[in-house]
């Protein structure tokens, strides 16, 4: 019966490759969630930063004290310099739909 050495316990090369092999496996089954869920945090960013800005239009409208106020509310356009996979930033518009401003309709409650 052989003694063991000094040194002679711990994994081998072999074992250590097997390891890796299967942790690169698990990592690129793990990937497609991963790239899924950055897509969909960058698209409820932008969805987040069009809230906001339509929000600050809808405030502006609330505080305007004429018709001639709301209606002169041109349409913007925001870009919230977020890239997409196309390298181009997200943008949008928000518009005045152009309905009747009548001074009855400014009173608020």
């Amino acid at each position: 019966m052989q003694r063991r050495r000094f040194g002679d316990e711990g994994f081998s090369l072999v074992e250590i490759i097997i390891a890796m092999l299967i942790l690169g496996i698990i990592a690129i089954a793990l990937l497609p969630p991963l790239w899924q869920g950055i897509r969909f945090a960058s698209e409820q960013a932008h969805v987040a930063t069009a809230t906001r800005q339509l929000n600050a239009l809808i405030e502006e409208a609330r505080e305007a004290q004429s018709c001639t106020a709301v209606n002169g509310l041109a349409p913007s356009a925001y870009e919230d310099g977020v890239e997409v996979p196309i390298g181009d930033p997200h943008d949008f518009t928000v518009a005045n739909s152009g309905g009747a401003c009548t001074p009855a309709s400014l009173i608020t409650i």
